[in-house]
């Protein structure tokens, strides 16, 4: 972003001041002259139909929170059950494995089971599998509270129901199930078609496979119930009407009796809106006189209230534009900015601490780069430096003819040497293989992308001398072991290598894949080799 990006929006924002300021001024000259207009009339009842909009409102809004609260703790359960099993699941493909798939689909229940019965208003509980990653199976599981207990669909009730068929999908509003979390509108219940319910869906993700979805029902009545129990004046009614506004789900034949009325609405959660009604009366035409007086000395007021006003935020603004402009150079990086105001105020005080904060900012920004980039374990690059080198090879290679070249190294018997010697001997077996690959490799990036695997990107000398270094690398990994208890585990590697071809490459995947390719050749060789 640069600074004359930054400006505009800097201008902009001096701008929302100012209104911010003005709206106060204006709001206030509106409250002032609402209270003098109530004492000119003297009718405490004219008040209060005065202030009908504001008053629905804020009992719309306290209300639709009450409601909401009830829709977040439904939502909150969804989400629970969305994370739960998404962290409980090892990967996409190891549902195709039906054993698998009933330990996890039991496991899942379990919590499934505790979070719905503390979820007010749950009427039933599921989860399904997308036919993808179950090899064209339909399952999952479907749970009702019925009869005081819970109803657990049977495999073949739930393949017959079917919660990926077209139907269902359109009912959820999908193009695909799996676009997002949602709430479905109030519909009739998939298994018990005489329930009216709301549904909240969650998809389920693992690696970025869309694997299945979860939701929760709620009992409609229960929601109208809420709805139905809210009260305003001694005839308002509290109506609880689609996104749209075109369907309402609590009619009443009282709202007809009105010739006129106020209203308030209020989104939910859920997306449907509250709207409170309540009816209003024409204020008496007695005051009208008055009013046009009050009005009238209003305005003038307000002229000059705006006046001042501009005046004094263009006092306040001018540092502010200063501070503004400041702030495009630090995020244009520019060193040396300079964002002390010459002034005595709150904004001055501002400006120092900001200052004193970007030069703290700046002195911890390398360290904590460096944290963000390099392997906990080893010191070596991890895998996010290890992705953002990709992307620049692969400009590289888009601008021009780049030089380098791709080392696989993969760690032999990790797993057996954590199982056997403990997970400490493990990560020592690590360290020693990061150590040796950066001795031998000097001016090339190390990276640790896996539990056992390391890249080696080479660059300059390295990558001119890479086969010498290559056969001091396997001297050196031949030679290096671990004592553990009188017993010696060698630190050995499986490793391949590549060099970026102009003829043949052309992304970085493509030497990648070779030098890895290389390494499996590698590692099947040293295992066909006589053990001595």
């Amino acid at each position: 972003m640069t600074v004359n990006e930054i400006r505009p929006r800097g201008k902009k924002l001096m701008k929302t001041i100012q209104s911010k300021i003005l709206f106060v001024v204006i709001s206030a000259l509106f409250v002032i002259t609402a209270i003098v207009t109530s004492i000119a009339v003297g009718v405490n009842h004219e008040i209060m139909h005065k202030d009908a909009d504001r008053i629905l409102k804020s009992v719309s809004q306290k209300e639709a929170a009450y409601i909401n609260d009830m829709l977040n703790d439904f939502m909150q359960s969804s989400e629970i059950m969305e994370h739960y099993a998404k962290n409980e699941l090892i990967s996409a493909a190891a549902l195709d494995d039906e054993v698998y798939r009933e330990e996890y689909i039991k496991s899942v229940r379990h919590l499934f089971d505790e979070v719905a019965l503390n979820t007010a208003g749950t009427t039933a509980y599921y989860l399904c599998f997308s036919p993808q990653v179950t090899g064209g199976v339909t399952t999952g599981f479907y749970s009702k509270f019925k009869n005081g207990g819970v109803y657990e669909l049977s495999k073949d009730e739930f393949a017959e129901l079917d919660l990926f068929n077209a139907k269902f999908i359109k009912e959820c509003g999908f193009d695909v199930i799996g676009s997002g979390n949602t709430w479905l509108q109030p519909r009739k219940s998939t298994f018990s078609p005489d329930d009216t319910v709301v549904s909240y869906l969650a998809p389920i993700y693992k690696d970025d496979v869309f694997v299945g979805f979860l939701g929760f029902n709620m009992d409609f009545n229960y929601l109208l119930g809420l709805v139905n129990e809210i009260s305003v004046y001694e005839t308002g009614h509290a109506l609880l009407l689609s996104n749209d506004k075109k369907n309402c789900y609590n009619p009443s034949d009282d709202i007809l009796i009105y010739e006129d009325y106020t209203e308030a609405t209020t989104a939910l959660k859920n997306g449907m809106n509250l709207e409170l009604r309540a009816e209003y009366k024409d204020i008496q035409s007695g005051i009208r006189p008055m009013l046009n007086y009050i009005i009238c000395a209003f305005l003038v007021v307000l002229v000059l209230a705006i006046l001042y006003t501009f005046w004094v935020t263009n006092k306040i603004v001018t540092p502010l534009k200063k501070l503004t402009a400041a702030a495009g150079s630090i995020s244009s990086d520019v060193q040396n900015v300079d964002l002390i105001v010459d002034s005595n105020d709150e904004i001055g005080i501002l400006s120092r601490v900001l200052n004193d904060t970007y030069t703290k900012i700046r002195e911890y920004s390398s360290y904590i780069n460096a944290l963000a980039y390099r392997d906990s374990l080893t010191g070596v690059k991890n895998s996010t430096a290890y992705a953002e080198a990709i992307e620049e090879l692969n400009k590289e290679i888009n601008l021009g003819n780049p030089s380098f070249g791709v080392i696989v190294a993969d760690i032999n018997n990790l797993k057996k040497t954590n199982d056997t010697y403990g997970h400490d001997v493990g990560n020592e077996l690590i360290v020693h293989s990061a150590r040796i690959l950066t001795d031998i490799f000097k001016t090339s990036s190390v990276y640790r992308i896996g539990g056992d695997e390391f890249v080696v990107v080479l660059r300059g000398k390295d990558l001119e001398r890479h086969r010498i270094l290559m056969e001091k690398m396997d001297v050196a990994f031949s030679a290096d072991y671990i004592s553990v208890n009188d017993e010696i585990v060698p630190v050995s590697i499986a490793r391949g290598v590549s060099v970026f071809d102009p003829l043949i490459d052309h992304i970085y995947t493509d030497v990648f894949a070779k030098a890895d390719h290389a390494m499996y050749m590698n590692k099947e060789d040293m295992k066909a080799a006589p053990k001595n």
